[in-house]
Parts: C-alpha cells; structure tokens; sequence
C-alpha cells in the first residue's frame, strides 16, 4: 500500500513537472484583443503607455480608482486634468453632467475611445460615423495615413483598421488631428471649448497602444504630441476596469474598506464551517409519504349526481333495488333469486329483526316495481326510504 501512495506522488510530480517545462518552452500566442487596460502587456493594451505618462507629459500623474462622479464631487476646483483610454466610453448621464461642470470651470480632458456615448456627443451637437476605407468600391485602406494638423508627418499604422471619424462639429470645435487620403482630411481628433475649459476627443484608441508605441519612433511621437494638450497640470488617469469591478459587485463598500472586507472574509469562513459541521451531525430529513386518500364517498356522490342530472328515475330505481338484494346476499346470506317464494318475508324478518307486515310491504314493493319499465321521481322517492328505513331497523348502516 504504501509502496503504490510513493509511485503514485512520484509520477503526479513528474507530470506537474512535465507540464511546466512545456509551458516553459512553448511559443505563447499573441493576444491582439483591443483592451486598452493599463494593465495589459499584448499589443493593443496600454501598459508602454502608462508608465511612458510621466516622460511624455512633464507632470505627476495619479490613478483614479473609484468612479468619476465620487471623484470629482472630492476634488477641488480644477487642479487636475483628466484622461480616459478605452475602447467605449460610458460614464451614466449624471457622471457624464459632471464631466462637462468640471470642464466648464476651467478644466482638461481628453477621451480616446472608439465608441463614445451617444448622449455626451449629443449634448456637444457632434455626430459620428463608420468610415471604411473604401472610395467609390475602391479599397483605400492602404493609402489611409494619421497627422496632426499642427505637424505635416503623415504616419501610416498598419495593424489598424482607420474607421471613426466625426461627421458633424460644432463651431466651437477645433480639428486638431485626422485620417488622410490624397487631399482629403477625416477629423478624427478635435477640441471642443466648454465654458472656460477643454474638452478632447479621439476617436482611434489604437494609434495610442504598446504596439505602436514600440514600433516606430514616428508613432510615439505622434502619440506624445497628441497627449501634450494636457501638459499644464497633473494628469488622473481614470483606471476603468478598477471602476467597472467596483460597479458590479454590491459589496464594494465593503471590499474597499479593509476592515470590513476582512470581517467580511471571517464571516463567510465562519458560515462555511458552520455548513460543514452541521452537515456531518444531522440526519437528512426524511421525506413523510401521506397515504392515498379513501375518495369512494366522493366517488360515489359524483356518479349519483349524473345519474340524477340525467333525468332517467328508473335505472336508479333498478340500481337501487341491485344494491339492496346484494346487502341481502352478503349479510343475511339469502338467496334473493326466491324473492316471490312463500316462505321468504318471514325468513328476511326473522334474521334482520324487522316486524314481518314491513318486511312483507318492502318486498312487495320491489317485486312490483321490477315489473314495471317505467318510473317516475315519486316511486324513486318511495323505494329509496323504504329501503333505508328497513337498513336503519335491520341495522345494515
């Protein structure tokens, strides 16, 4: 026994082992999933970029972990230029309010995110569109390059497919960067001046991720001079998968607090053991298997009510007089095939104990109306308590 425990250790290591050089040695697949997670080290994550912050921009940069509306509602004034990087940007109608107040009392932001919500665009009368690269049938997708309108460096990226673009600004916007063809110019990257402050939206994440980042000198530069608007105060950056977790779970308040998150922890650890104890020192119930009800009462109230809904007196009558010679056979053991026979009243009053003159009358009775075809509710009414009145003397019920 013991021996077979030591060889079955021994090859369980020896596959973990195998297991890890093959992990080790194996070519990991690159993941080109557009996450734009400052976390993330694949070519369309923002990990170059985030730590690449503080070189770019001459200034201290902070993370923002809790959402935007908290945050902004605790900061004071506008000491703070805000960034998002992500691929859809959604804050919820009363952040969104918020964003716009900050910007209005002086503040920066800058949005690069191929989607943003309808309603902020809408609230800053500007409208977006697909653009495909495609020229009349024509692919062009090519010969589509990125530039600032500040700087004739056209720079081709060739891992992206160039598509949003925006179709309608407001006068108070400024193109600052686009998508070129030849001579035409998509704007894809425009301010927009509220109330005293900035507001600045990109519309291709892609030209801002670790791949192009480390591809080409041109490429960060572009991205450097893009994020350079934002270069007068301090950067917060706002952690967007830090804040979608926090939205999902209903304990985060609890979570974020370390005390509570660890009673929290203890509570659950308790729960469980609980559960576990209790498991192992009671018996499972036992389920209680109720016997069938007797229903041949109720039975038998349905089957004389449609006997008597169907309005036919004489096949109860016969029925009735049936039941009444079988109680006869099975109680005083008679033979009711001699009903008209002499002798039969008075042996039927000698063992049922009723007197013989009403004995003598039921008898008659049945053996009138089995000669009769046809009956009428009152002779149904008539054999029927004569019958039960002899059971009740006879004491057949």
């Amino acid at each position: 026994m013991k021996g077979s425990v030591k060889f079955g250790l021994i090859l369980l290591g020896a596959v973990l082992l195998l297991i890890g050089v093959i992990d080790m040695t194996s070519k990991k697949p690159i993941i080109w999933d557009r996450t734009f997670d400052a976390k993330d080290k694949n070519p369309f994550g923002a990990y170059v970029l985030r730590q690449e912050l503080k070189h770019i921009i001459d200034q201290r940069n902070v993370d923002v972990k809790r959402p935007l509306y908290e945050y902004l509602d605790s900061t004071q004034g506008t000491a703070m230029n805000l960034l998002f990087y992500t691929s859809y940007f959604s804050l919820g109608e009363a952040a969104g309010n918020k964003l716009l107040d900050y910007v209005s009392q002086g503040g920066k932001a800058m949005i690069i995110a191929e989607t943003i919500d309808y309603t902020l665009l809408d609230s800053l009368n500007i409208k977006v569109k697909d653009f495909y690269g495609y020229k009349k049938g024509v692919d062009i997708k090519s010969h589509l390059r990125v530039k600032l309108t500040n700087d004739n460096t056209k720079i081709h990226y060739a891992k992206s497919d160039l598509s949003e673009v925006f179709s309608k600004l407001p006068k108070n916007a400024t193109i600052l960067g686009g998508i070129t063809y030849q001579d035409y110019l998509l704007p894809n990257f425009v301010e927009v001046r509220v109330g005293k402050g900035r507001l600045y939206l990109h519309l291709t994440p892609d030209l801002f991720g670790n791949y192009y980042l480390l591809n080409s000198a041109s490429q960060y530069a572009y991205a450097a001079k893009a994020l350079s608007y934002l270069n007068d105060k301090p950067i917060a950056w706002y952690d967007f998968k830090a804040n979608i977790d926090q939205y999902r779970t209903p304990l985060r308040v609890l979570l974020t607090n370390e005390g509570l998150r660890q009673a929290w922890y203890v509570l659950l650890g308790g729960l469980i053991l609980l559960l576990v104890f209790k498991s192992k020192r009671e018996q499972r119930a036992v389920a209680i298997v109720k016997p069938e009800p007797n229903l041949s009462k109720e039975f038998c109230e349905t089957i004389a009510t449609l006997y008597y809904e169907n309005g036919t007196p004489g096949n109860m009558v016969d029925k009735k007089i049936d039941y009444f010679l079988h109680d006869l056979r099975s109680r005083f053991h008679m033979d009711t095939l001699e009903l008209r026979e002499n002798g039969f009243c008075e042996e039927l009053a000698e063992r049922s104990g009723v007197p013989l003159t009403e004995t003598q009358q039921l008898i008659g009775l049945i053996i009138r109306m089995q000669g009769t075809q046809v009956h009428d509710l009152t002779e149904l009414r008539q054999i029927n308590e004569i019958i039960e009145d002899f059971k009740h003397k006879a004491k057949m019920i």
